[in-house]
């Protein structure tokens, strides 16, 4: 096999190994308890976006949770932005809206099963053989064909991780109460339909 199509295939590897010991299992207890979330997530990373020296104690908490695989962490910036410009003393947490568990369990299972096979594809192991399967044509064509192969199984499988960790979700809460699902609407809010959002409940 050309160097070449080693070092790819080496390079995919290590980056589904990566990929495994990066993710983390949550249980987030707190949306279900504190928040009262219908959606069930599995993991909760807030990110604060405001200097908590200057938050003010008269001022709401905001929490934006996002689905990050689907890009919305640009929008919670612009969002976040926008907010600090009018309330600089409000603290401003953003964070990874899970999908629920069976999904979550069911991407990082492709997941440790991509990097299997990318390990029996690389070195050229046949497991079947000791199980007494011999060696099936699929596996002999994956052996004789490493690249393409290799390829083909690391954008499948990651596709099908991507689709199993997409939420769509960008839920906005003030004070744990939940004042925009993207979820139940279907999109996110204009930026002006996130400020009257915002001044509505300084307003009340």
């Amino acid at each position: 096999m050309p160097r070449g199509a080693a070092f790819i295939i080496g390079l995919l590897f290590f980056v589904s190994i990566f990929d495994v010991f990066r993710a983390k299992v949550h249980k987030d207890d707190y949306l279900a308890n504190e928040l009262g979330n219908k959606y069930e997530a599995g993991e909760l990373d807030l990110e604060t976006q405001s200097d908590s020296d200057n938050h003010k104690d008269h001022f709401p908490i905001l929490k934006i949770l996002y689905c990050v695989s689907c890009g919305y962490r640009q929008a919670f910036d612009e969002f976040s932005g926008l907010l600090k410009e009018k309330y600089p003393g409000m603290k401003i947490q953003g964070g990874n809206f899970s999908p629920v568990s069976w999904k979550a369990n069911l991407s990082r299972v492709i997941s440790l099963a991509k990097s299997s096979l990318l390990i029996i594809i690389l070195t050229g192991f046949n497991p079947f053989e000791s199980l007494g399967f011999g060696y099936p044509h699929l596996l002999q064509y994956a052996h004789s064909n490493k690249l393409s192969s290799g390829l083909m199984l690391f954008m499948f499988a990651n596709m099908l991780e991507t689709s199993l960790s997409s939420t769509g979700a960008f839920e906005i809460y003030m004070d744990d109460s939940l004042i925009w699902s993207k979820i139940e609407s279907g999109r996110a809010p204009t930026h002006e339909e996130f400020m009257n959002l915002i001044e509505a409940k300084f307003n009340k």
